[in-house]
């Protein structure tokens, strides 16, 4: 029907252009068709590849930010992790002060903790780091990594240059897969963990037959490069998680999990299972946060920072020289 309609409006148009050759106007109207479709694949092409959809930071303007509201020795850093960049900034007011790392979620980058880093009252007695995960931001952009352990051997490579101050991780989403294994791989480093809704039980990871679609060439290149390493980076990670189930149990260090209990993207029974998997923690608190969603790390900023607060107060109390009470 709706083909009959079409070419019967195209015989009127070609009746009332008697003087013209009509002849080629199918060949014409498609061609003008295909020619649209080119023209918007390529501004999709140069949105996809523009810097918005990238999520990525102009590091001199983060850096500006911080200092303008007081962070002294804001510096950034590049590392190379088995041959590949690993970019980070560090905030490093004292040698003696604990270190807060922080890890972020998929997609994203360094800066989506710059609510955090650039707040002189909550890091008045602690240093910061804060890593662009394997390839978001400046570390090895575009190119992705489903192996957690190597996430983790990237984050242990970053704080082993200080070795004398203790690390809290602080993960928000895949950041906190990511702080867990290298928790389980280091523990010479890390002594106390943070998640922010964290995607970490096997069972609960959704699955992943649609992102495999997607990451079939040519159709994975026309997503924005960050978007894509996000969709390579987890499709195996309900594997990945599989792979650490058992080492849970080995964390003898603080944690806390804070979760939205109406998160939409990782469901709120991931809190619950650090909480069943964590037999051996020295202390395990979850804080479930009725009604919230997966952006708590931005919408909860003062309950997060107090709840880092307490596990960096428990870890300095568990690093303090023990006295001999006799």
């Amino acid at each position: 029907m709706y083909e009959w309609f079409g070419w019967s409006v195209i015989n009127y148009w070609r009746s009332s252009h008697s003087n013209m050759d009509t002849s080629q106007l199918p060949r014409k109207w498609y061609k003008k068709k295909r020619y649209w479709g080119v023209f918007l694949l390529l501004i999709w092409l140069v949105f996809a590849y523009s810097e918005g959809p990238q999520m990525r930071y102009q590091p001199e303007v983060l850096q500006q930010a911080l200092v303008e509201v007081g962070q002294n020795n804001v510096n950034f850093h590049q590392k190379q992790v088995d041959g590949r960049t690993v970019n980070y900034l560090s905030i490093i007011k004292n040698d003696s002060f604990p270190i807060v790392v922080f890890a972020h979620g998929s997609p994203g980058s360094l800066a989506d903790y710059e609510r955090y880093l650039g707040d002189t009252a909550f890091g008045k007695n602690l240093n910061f780091i804060a890593i662009d995960r394997p390839g978001f931001g400046y570390s090895n952009f575009g190119h992705a990594d489903g192996s957690l352990q190597y996430h983790a051997d990237a984050l242990a490579a970053v704080v082993e240059d200080f070795p004398k101050v203790p690390k809290i991780a602080v993960g928000h989403s895949m950041g906190g897969p990511v702080i867990a294994k290298a928790a389980m791989a280091y523990p010479e480093h890390f002594k106390g963990l943070v998640f922010v809704a964290p995607s970490v039980s096997p069972a609960l990871e959704p699955a992943t037959w649609w992102r495999k679609m997607l990451n079939i060439p040519p159709i994975r290149w026309l997503a924005p490069p960050a978007f894509r390493v996000c969709n390579q980076e987890i499709i195996p990670l309900r594997g990945e998680l599989e792979i650490m189930e058992s080492d849970w149990e080995d964390l003898k260090i603080p944690v806390t999990v804070v979760q939205g209990e109406m998160d939409p993207l990782v469901p709120a029974g991931n809190a619950n299972f650090i909480a069943d998997k964590m037999i051996n923690g020295m202390k395990t608190k979850v804080v479930m946060l009725e009604g919230k969603d997966h952006f708590i790390l931005w919408s909860e900023v003062p309950m997060i920072k107090t709840e880092i607060l307490e596990v960096v107060e428990m870890v300095k109390t568990m690093q303090a020289p023990q006295t001999d009470a006799n």
